[in-house]
């Protein structure tokens, strides 16, 4: 009976590995997957190794952010968004922003425009 499931389990795999569809192929994997927050704890990112993230910052006691998705090259990092007046369920995100970046051990460093910002993973 465990042959037959691990034959099944091992079926399914090679199926969606080998037959599924090709525009969804997984992200690779990188040194910036995994969750990160800033020293303060306004700053929240999360990064998937499906090329989905999500991120989050409290400013003036809101909360803003919310569901995203990422590209990562050798020192940029494009973050795929929803702008303030986006609807999810309409489509794709709607805006985009490029962080430089370098990543020290389980400190990446961001900047933006000038602005730098230290966000420490989250083990």
């Amino acid at each position: 009976m465990k042959l037959v499931i691990a034959s099944l389990v091992a079926l399914a795999f090679l199926y969606q590995t080998a037959c599924g569809p090709a525009g969804l192929q997984p992200a690779p994997q990188n040194g910036i997957v995994g969750k990160w927050r800033s020293a303060d704890g306004s700053y929240l990112v999360e990064f998937l190794p499906t090329g989905n993230c999500s991120a989050r910052y409290l400013m003036h006691g809101r909360q803003l952010g919310g569901p995203c998705t990422y590209s990562v090259d050798s020192d940029n990092i494009t973050i795929h968004y929803y702008g303030l007046d986006a609807h999810p369920q309409d489509g794709g995100p709607t805006d985009s922003v490029t962080w430089h970046y370098s990543l020290a051990g389980d400190v990446l460093n961001v900047s933006l425009q000038g602005v730098s910002l230290a966000l420490q993973r989250i083990h």
